[in-house]
């Protein structure tokens, strides 16, 4: 049940609730995030969206909505302004008896509340506050299927006195291309309406910033017809935003909001904005809920059809009710969605992120929006959305399987793939970069271990230039081919306009820079598919595979190999980066921790360039991608060297990678470095002063020692980490891992954690997974594994035992 009814009278915080940091907590369920003051040290947001639609909204009522693609369709105007946070969909009350201006949330009017809190959930964000002698909850909600945004009012009169109040709701239009800075140009061609009859305030933009092959730029229409729509009846509405402020020039000074009435301007030669004015007759004590919705559809017809289904569910359950009944159906969807696995350790916020909050971070922002208030992308990328999808594979595999195929059909015949791609347009950018292609392979290997559905291979999958259907794993096979093509005389992969990391966007552009990373990568991907070849009865391929994987690991160790640590890569002249020669940039994390990962480093260089890690990269805020961070551009290594000491990728903490650092501690049995990793990684646990990012989602990075501000993090919400660190958590951390044998259990926990319990899903059977510290065993022994009360014979449970539950007891050593 939720912590609360979004949609009942009021019961705000008060400062004897207990609170992790000044600025808010965890409720105790974990299912909803509770900020307690309006001021955090940056914005802290929440995205909610089903397949089509979305929006952002941050504790201070900042943020947009889009449909479809949250960078070519974005309906409502934003501007992206961390440091005030000033632009988004207001709602803004007044008392008509003389008692003032103020906003339900602190923007745009920013109120000395005597209460405040907001509520971020799983799909939906509450604000509630109390306001001269008002009590308000505002309940934002995304509908689970519908292009719809949906607003529940309910205001309470607290004093002893009948008030007379205005409710405006007010936003800005943006139709189109999200905003650039010709906003006099692209206001030009938006036209506003209002269709009484459904008491909705309408736009549509006759050109839209998207290239078009048959008519050119800037001569095609918006798809979509927008809306902002009521339950009631509105006293005025507006549709232009200099009639709205007036001489005031200030939305929270605006004249409309002191006038009796409003003279409506509404057309093609306005600044496009829709502002609805509803009035709220309350007696002491007395409390009413109102609704808005925000929609859009293709076309005046879809949208008239998608505004009649709004008014009659309006009209069927009441505000009310129906607000109560969404947040409930929303929540629970997200709850039964993210139900799949469910892990509970010593750490109870790791609890709340892992089952809940970095899932709903990587589903709902990175593959549903793709976006965040630090980006908007809109687009796929053609490695980051694969590697999302495998948040799907303990929860609904058949997604991740869906994003394969996706995926696939965005490469051209001749093994490539687009780098990003738009959906809407389907425009994007033909990949120069090396591993993009690579990357399904590695998704789909992942796949295949947890479901064992291996008819997927058998798929046919068009390529995005020919449309020639033809098999994924003949779409893996010519990615494979593609890298083997192009190895450098000493065996390695060219890196191109960078690999992993794409701000080594220099190191290969003249086509001889190699990658260590990219080298050290493939060879766990030829190892799975010598597997997977093995399995489909084609031995000459898997024994291929095997000879490159060889050929591969020499290679790497020959030519690679540093001393202490393995090399980054090498530029187009042959200058080694990740190198102790180097004045900057002499150890880089990734090249470290994938010859760890997969097994290319002999035992003792595994030892060696582990400690280098320890020594060189590993840092109370994280692991550092590389270090010394660069300081002055170097144009033959690309942009990485342009970002300022410390930040990002140059010397900062890259949480994707940083998560990598953590299953490389656990490979290498390193509990230490698993717990000091775990802690740094853990966003809940930081002082907000210093770290000023969100605490219930990962950042995609933090700043590192070079910076003024280390410890600071940035990028949230848009950052593939999410999966990622979900996904070493229970991997590597509680080891519970699918193999091509069935589910292996091998746990690294914590230094100072006693135990740990995992659920999980896997081939139609529900495991439960406890483990113990057990002091009779010793330091070195394997885990001791015991299956519905009898030993295993190793520590891999084969999926064929059979029954829908089992329960399974760990043991390991102290």
């Amino acid at each position: 049940m939720p912590t609360q009814n979004p949609t009942a009278p009021v019961r705000v915080a008060t400062p004897s609730d207990a609170v992790k940091n000044p600025y808010g907590r965890f409720a105790d369920d974990g299912t909803e995030y509770h900020i307690l003051r309006p001021d955090p040290p940056r914005p802290w947001v929440n995205i909610a969206a089903n397949e089509r639609f979305g929006l952002v909204v941050s504790q201070a009522g900042g943020g947009f909505t889009w449909i479809d693609n949250s960078q070519l369709a974005m309906l409502t105007r934003w501007h992206q302004d961390l440091s005030v946070d000033a632009w988004g969909k207001f709602l803004l009350l007044r008392d008509a008896s003389g008692g003032g201006v103020w906003s339900l949330a602190p923007a745009p009017c920013w109120p000395a509340y005597e209460r405040y809190r907001c509520r971020h959930g799983l799909g939906y964000t509450v604000f509630e506050t109390l306001h001269a002698g008002v009590a308000a909850v505002w309940t934002l909600v995304c509908d689970p299927r519908s292009p719809v945004e949906w607003w529940f009012v309910t205001l309470q009169n607290r004093t002893r006195e009948r008030r007379r109040l205005e409710l405006t709701a007010y936003l800005e239009w943006n139709c189109g291309v999200h905003p650039g800075p010709q906003r006099e140009f692209h206001k030009l061609f938006v036209e506003t309406g209002y269709d009484a009859s459904r008491r909705a305030l309408l736009a549509r933009n006759h050109m839209w910033d998207v290239p078009n092959e048959k008519y050119g730029h800037w001569n095609t229409p918006f798809p979509y017809v927008c809306a902002l729509t009521s339950d009631r009846e509105p006293a005025d509405v507006q549709g232009d935003r200099m009639a709205f402020l007036g001489a005031a020039r200030s939305l929270s000074q605006a004249d409309a909001l002191h006038a009796d009435a409003w003279e409506p301007r509404l057309g093609r030669h306005y600044e496009p904005i829709a502002a609805m004015r509803v009035r709220v007759d309350l007696p002491a004590g007395g409390y009413e809920t109102l609704a808005f919705a925000i929609t859009a559809e293709r076309g005046g017809d879809g949208l008239r059809a998608q505004l009649e289904a709004v008014h009659e569910q309006l009209a069927r359950h009441g505000a009310a009710a129906l607000g109560e009944a969404l947040v409930e159906r929303v929540r629970g969807g997200w709850l039964e969605r993210l139900s799949g696995q469910r892990v509970h350790t010593p750490d109870g916020s790791l609890d709340h992120l892992c089952n809940l909050w970095l899932r709903y971070q990587a589903i709902s922002g990175r593959i549903l929006a793709r976006c965040g208030y630090y980006q908007q992308s809109g687009a796929y990328g053609f490695r980051d959305q694969l590697q999302d999808s495998q948040v799907w594979l303990p929860l609904e595999p058949r997604r991740c399987r869906k994003q394969i195929l996706l995926h696939a059909a965005h490469q051209f015949s001749e093994g490539r793939v687009f780098h990003w791609w738009h959906p809407l347009t389907e425009q994007g950018e033909r990949s120069g970069y090396s591993d993009d292609l690579l990357w399904l392979a590695f998704v789909t290997a992942s796949y295949l271990k947890e479901t064992a559905d291996w008819g997927v291979l058998d798929e046919p999958v068009p390529f995005a230039d020919t449309r020639q259907p033809r098999p994924l794993s003949e779409h893996v096979q010519r990615a494979f081919e593609y890298t083997f093509a192009r190895l450098s005389p000493r065996g390695l992969p060219r890196i191109g306009t960078g690999d992993w990391n794409d701000g080594l966007s220099a190191a290969g552009r003249g086509g001889r820079g190699e990658s260590v990373w990219l080298a050290e990568f493939l060879v766990g991907l030829l190892a799975d598919w010598a597997v997977i070849w093995d399995r489909r009865g084609e031995q000459r391929k898997a024994a291929a595979l095997r000879e490159r994987r060889r050929l591969l690991i020499r290679a790497v160790n020959e030519h690679g190999w540093d001393g202490r640590w393995y090399l980054r890569a090498t530029l187009d002249d042959g200058t080694p980066i990740g190198s102790h020669t180097c004045r900057r940039g002499k150890i880089y994390l990734n090249a470290q921790t994938w010859a760890i990962l997969n097994e290319v480093a002999p035992a003792e260089r595994a030892e060696l360039c582990w400690a280098a890690v320890k020594e060189h990269l590993i840092h109370e805020v994280g692991a550092l991608l590389l270090a010394p961070a660069y300081d002055e551009p170097d144009e033959r290594i690309g942009y990485i060297t342009r970002y300022a000491p410390g930040l990002r990728e140059n010397g900062g903490v890259y949480t994707h990678a940083a998560t990598w650092a953590l299953a490389a501690a656990c490979r290498m049995r390193d509990s230490e470095t698993v717990q000091r990793l775990l802690a740094a990684l853990n966003p809940a646990n930081k002082d907000p002063r210093r770290y000023w990012a969100e605490p219930y989602v990962t950042p995609g990075n933090v700043d590192g020692p070079d910076s003024p501000l280390c410890g600071r993090a940035g990028w949230t919400w848009y950052t593939g980490s999410a999966a990622w660190l979900e996904r070493v958590v229970t991997h590597f951390v509680l080891g519970v891992r699918p193999v091509w044998d069935g589910l292996m259990i091998d746990p690294v926990l914590p230094a100072d954690w006693p135990g740990a319990r995992l659920i999980r899903r896997y081939r139609g059977c529900t495991y439960d997974i406890r483990i113990e510290r057990d002091e009779g065993l010793a330091g070195d022994a394997p885990p001791v594994v015991i299956v519905d009360g009898v030993q295993a014979p190793s520590n891999v449970i084969a999926p064929d035992r059979g029954g829908e539950r089992c329960r399974v007891e760990v043991r390991i050593a102290k």
